[in-house]
């Protein structure tokens, strides 16, 4: 509700943004789930889908959620920008600009992954057991330092900003609310009109705002957690000692993820009743 300060075609960019990096982070993990299917990777294919999954899945999965995280914290601020200036707001969030980080985010979160991609690559190789040529992934010499900048820029720099940007850019927007609220309720306690139902709105607002990002928050914390981790201890990787626990915690901070990803759309028609009124005449009338 809070965005609606702001022009209509910035947050349909806002959105439509969001929606895409959300429903292919979410399609990514769909194959991922094949990949690890038995009746998928023992059938007869011209690769192993175990050996290929993690340049074909788990990296784009990696890196639109990292969009869709980027886009999240911008949300975050614009939301707050309207409620600490809400008439300065549309000269600060214009749909040019709007249109421009957007696209900035996805150009620059993808251009951050071209150090992985020059250490890893899928090529078609000659298998001796199998008779056959099959799809396998390749790794080149510079892998492991490659992979190290990626994994530094990319999952711990990026990701650590942008968790600790929406968490502060939430609690500017709670104290904001809380004091618009108590205003509000005391300026009608002066004027004839009774002060109970003032700033009811806004505290829906603020409810909902809240739950997403404390959503947003206990999802991210794993995989927070899960890259640090990796940049502690270099022996932690998918083809190294601890292979099954890496995996293990691997897609644990998948699937908080995939819930983050998912989740959204219910806690808006729950607790929004435009966004409901519309969604039920979209899709239901």
């Amino acid at each position: 509700m809070i965005v609606y300060c702001i022009f209509p075609s910035c947050r349909v960019f806002i959105i439509s943004g969001l929606a895409v990096a959300d429903l292919c982070s979410l399609l990514s993990m769909i194959w991922l789930s094949i990949c690890w299917n038995p009746l998928f990777y023992n059938s007869e294919l011209p690769f192993d889908p175990r050996d290929i999954l993690n340049l074909t899945g788990a990296v784009p999965h990696v890196l639109l959620v990292k969009i869709a995280t980027f886009i999240t914290a911008f949300i975050t601020f614009e939301r707050c920008l309207c409620i600490a200036v809400p008439l300065k707001v549309k000269t600060i969030i214009t749909p040019r600009r709007t249109k421009t980080i957007i696209i900035s985010i996805y150009i620059a979160m993808a251009v951050l992954m071209i150090p992985f991609c020059l250490g890893n690559r899928l090529e078609w190789v000659y298998d001796l057991t199998l008779n056959a040529t099959v799809l396998k992934a390749t790794y080149t010499a510079e892998r492991d330092i490659l992979e190290a900048i990626t994994l530094l820029i990319q999952d711990v720099i990026a990701t650590t900003f942008s968790f600790v940007f929406v968490v502060c850019c939430t609690i500017v927007l709670v104290v904001k609310l809380k004091s618009k609220t108590k205003w509000r309720q005391a300026t009608a306690a002066k004027s004839d009109r009774a002060a109970g139902g003032v700033g009811v709105k806004d505290q829906k607002v603020m409810k909902m705002v809240t739950f997403i990002a404390v959503i947003y928050i206990i999802c991210a914390v794993p995989s927070t957690l899960f890259f640090l981790y990796i940049v502690i201890d270099p022996s932690f990787h998918h083809d190294g000692s601890y292979r099954n626990l890496f995996l293990v915690l691997c897609f644990l901070s998948f699937l908080t993820e995939t819930i983050n990803s998912s989740v959204n759309i219910f806690v808006y028609l729950k607790m929004s009743s435009k966004y409901r009124a519309v969604f039920m005449k979209t899709f239901w009338n």
